[in-house]
C-alpha cells in the first residue's frame, strides 16, 4: 500500500480519496483478505490525518469490505465459501435479468462492442496476458448492464461485481476455465444478437452458475490446504 500525498487527485476530499484508494486495493486483491488495517500507518502512507482514514474505514465497513476483529482491530473482510456462494446466487439473478432486458434493447453498436471484447479477450488468452483477460471480462458484463437500460439494476449489479471482483481472478488462473468462459460469453452474445430474451437469460445463468461453482470449489480447496498446512 504505497500512496503519497502528492499522488492525491485534485478536488477529492481526503476521506474520499482514502476511501476510493483502499476500496480499489481491496477489490483488486492488492490488500488481501485478513490484512490488518492500522489507522496510523494508513494515515502516514496517504499523507493525511487519522480522521479521514477513520471515516474511510467506516464506509468500507458499511460495505462489508472491512470488519472489526476483537483482537487485531480493523482487517480486510475475508468471506467464507458460504458467503461467496450467497453473493454469486444473487449476482446470477441480476445478470440473468440484465441479459433478458438487454436482449430487447441492445443496439448494433453495443453488440459490436461485445464482439470486439470477446475477440480481444481471446487474443489476451492466447498471449498469456492475464490482466487484460480480467479487464475484458469486466467490460463484457458492463456493456450488458448498460444495454439493459435499467439504472437501479446497473447500480445493484455494480455493487455486487465489486464484491465478487476479489474472487474473479481465480478462474483466470486456469486455462481450461478461461476457454470455457469464452464459450459462455459467445453464447450470451449469440442470444443477444438474436434478441432472444429466454436464451440470453439462460446463457447468463449458466455462465454465472459455472463461475460460482468454480470459485466456491477453489475457496474450499484453499481452506482445506490451510487447515492441513
Amino acid at each position: 500500500m504505497r500512496t503519497t500525498n502528492a499522488g492525491r487527485r485534485d478536488g477529492l476530499q481526503s476521506s474520499e480519496y482514502v476511501y476510493r484508494s483502499l476500496k480499489e486495493q481491496i477489490v483488486s486483491g492488492s490488500l488481501a483478505p485478513d490484512t490488518r488495517l492500522i489507522e496510523l500507518a494508513i494515515a502516514a502512507e496517504f499523507g493525511v490525518s487519522r480522521t479521514p482514514v477513520r471515516e474511510a474505514l467506516k464506509r468500507l465497513a458499511a460495505e462489508n469490505l472491512v470488519l472489526a476483529d476483537p483482537t487485531r482491530g480493523m482487517v480486510v473482510h475475508a468471506p467464507d465459501a458460504r458467503e461467496i456462494e450467497d453473493v454469486f446466487v444473487v449476482r446470477e439473478a441480476l445478470d440473468a435479468l440484465a441479459a433478458r432486458l438487454a436482449a430487447h434493447r441492445i443496439t448494433p453498436s453495443e453488440l459490436g462492442r461485445l464482439r470486439v471484447i470477446v475477440n480481444s479477450m481471446a487474443e489476451a488468452v492466447d498471449a498469456g496476458k492475464r490482466e487484460q483477460v480480467i479487464v475484458a471480462n469486466m467490460r463484457f458484463h458492463d456493456v450488458i448492464y448498460g444495454a439493459a437500460g435499467n439504472g437501479m439494476l446497473e447500480r445493484l449489479g455494480r455493487d455486487l461485481r465489486e464484491f465478487v471482483r476479489r474472487f474473479t481472478t481465480l478462474p483466470f488462473a486456469s486455462g481450461q476455465r478461461v476457454s470455457t468462459i469464452l464459450d459462455e460469453h459467445r453464447a450470451i452474445v449469440n442470444a443477444l444478437e438474436a434478441h432472444d430474451p429466454e436464451a440470453a437469460e439462460a446463457a447468463s445463468r449458466a455462465h454465472l452458475s459455472a463461475a460460482r461453482e468454480y470459485v466456491v470449489r477453489m475457496q474450499l480447496q484453499e481452506y482445506a490446504e490451510k487447515a492441513l498446512g
